[in-house]
């Protein structure tokens, strides 16, 4: 790294590290386990050492210290662990520390100190003691609404560039919601069933009294709940493109679809973000570009078969 860059980087260290220092501090008060809160408040002080470290630096290097002010992200994670759950967003936070970790085991200052280490027992504490159930629901819910809102998305825009009229579209844009819908609902129900039964044939019901209290089946979840789970995360997503041409003017229907879709992808995106470590804005533009590359994709052999289909009658 060159000297230029090098008070950019003490900076970047220093804010990072007060912002997992004060998210620690909220879920310390939100925190109703008073063991479980001394796990948070000590997290929050490591986090402080830390971050006193990189304003040691930044002070030898004759560097000012701005006035800290925490990011969007960690404001966002602690309002989601006020109103859902701190379970919410430990998925999150591991990987925050995991990612840290990886980026002092690169500084050679920072590994010599040992933050790559405390960045690594941070991640192993939260998961010891911390239920990360529902950050994994919130994963699957956005996951299970991407799919829909993609498959429908590209379904419509191939269709479209095969010249379809409006109506074939809308037509188009429905089946594909009830067809993806119903087939991920039968597609969940099976997997939860068959693993439930794969638990219940290892059982040891001589034990067991019941086979239905063994761990293993009951960690194999509800089909039912499963499938209606996934059936209305999928719709809820296949309804976005769909949207438009059910509200909207003719002339604005596919300009309309396409807007609202790369909108919701975006959004789609920034939720990601909260679980995989990376910046709101990169994950929302991966996601658009995704979409957009895909929605390319079908469009142009939609056009390609529509020319073919127009050519051969």
């Amino acid at each position: 790294m060159s000297r230029s860059e090098e008070p950019a980087r003490l900076l970047r260290n220093w804010r990072e590290e007060l912002d997992s220092a004060a998210l620690y501090a909220a879920l310390a008060d939100i925190e109703q386990d008073a063991h479980q809160r001394e796990v948070y408040a000590d997290l929050a002080a490591s986090e402080r050492r830390h971050a006193a470290f990189w304003e040691e630096r930044l002070r030898a290097a004759g560097e000012p210290i701005p006035a800290f002010h925490a990011a969007l992200r960690t404001r966002v994670l602690i309002h989601l662990a006020r109103r859902l759950g701190i379970g919410f967003v430990v998925p999150s936070v591991i990987a925050r520390e995991m990612k840290d970790r990886d980026a002092y085991d690169g500084q050679d200052d920072a590994r010599r100190a040992g933050l790559a280490h405390d960045e690594q027992s941070h991640a192993a504490t939260l998961r010891r003691r911390s239920d990360g159930g529902l950050g994994n629901n919130l994963r699957a819910a956005v996951l299970g609404a991407n799919d829909g809102l993609v498959s429908n998305f590209c379904l419509m825009m191939g269709v479209a560039g095969a010249g379809a009229s409006m109506t074939t579209l809308l037509l188009t844009g429905t089946a594909g919601l009830v067809s993806g819908s119903c087939s991920m609902a039968l597609g969940e129900w099976l997997s939860v069933t068959n693993a439930r039964e794969l638990a219940l044939s290892q059982a040891d019901h001589s034990k067991l009294g019941t086979a239905q209290t063994h761990p293993e089946v009951a960690a194999a979840g509800n089909a039912a709940s499963a499938a209606l789970f996934s059936m209305v995360l999928f719709a809820v997503g296949a309804l976005v493109p769909l949207l438009p041409f059910c509200v909207l003017p003719e002339r604005l229907r596919i300009g309309g679809s396409i807007l609202l879709s790369l909108a919701a992808l975006f959004a789609l995106g920034i939720a990601t973000s909260l679980f995989n470590a990376r910046t709101a804005f990169f994950s929302g533009m991966r996601q658009v570009v995704i979409g957009i590359a895909a929605a390319a994709v079908t469009y142009l052999v939609g056009r390609a078969f529509g020319a073919l289909a127009v050519g051969g009658s």
